[in-house]
């Protein structure tokens, strides 16, 4: 599709940064504690990511559906934190710092800042795509090949809300064209 190559190369980079960094985390054979770290800093930047985007759009999309849809990111996204934090506590690990979004991640939530109207809502979904796109890379990746333990059944419990919100935001994409 010709709008899929014009999006802006921030999306594109989030989209091959995520994927590299799914295949860092997925399935190997060392899966040991720095995959674990990383995986849970990859998720727990795209849910702040999701958060902070969710919450941008609640207040700026001119769609009730798009409105829509970025309060239930917020309202999904906080459960997976809250879902991921306590599987952490069960792994008996020490709480992560607060998440870091990527320099990616800034950027589109910087580029959402100086928009409105319908311009805003097809930017947002684009974006909920691609950002979606990319964290079920991720968080499947670690699901099948993460180490087994509570990490690794918080990506498993994740995966299909985060392929629910992918279906969501395509099906929004395509009606706010």
């Amino acid at each position: 599709m010709l709008r899929k190559a014009l999006l802006p190369p921030a999306l594109a980079a989030l989209v091959v940064a995520s994927a590299a960094q799914a295949q860092m985390v997925g399935p190997s054979p060392a899966g040991g504690p720095r995959a674990v770290r990383d995986f849970i800093g990859l998720a727990s930047a795209s849910d702040a990511f999701e958060i902070q985007e969710g919450r941008l759009a609640a207040r700026r999309a001119s769609d009730p559906r798009v409105r829509a849809f970025a309060n239930e990111m917020v309202r999904a996204h906080t459960a997976t934190t809250r879902g991921l934090k306590a599987a952490i506590g069960r792994a008996g690990m020490p709480p992560p710092p607060p998440p870091r979004l990527s320099d990616d991640q800034g950027r589109m939530i910087g580029q959402l800042s100086g928009m409105h109207g319908r311009r805003f809502d097809r930017t947002y979904m684009d974006q909920q795509v691609q950002a979606h796109q990319a964290a079920g890379q991720v968080i499947g990746g670690f699901a099948q090949g993460g180490p087994p333990g509570p990490i690794r059944d918080a990506a498993s419990k994740t995966l299909p809300i985060v392929q629910h919100h992918l279906d969501m935001a395509r099906r929004l994409q395509a009606s706010v064209r």
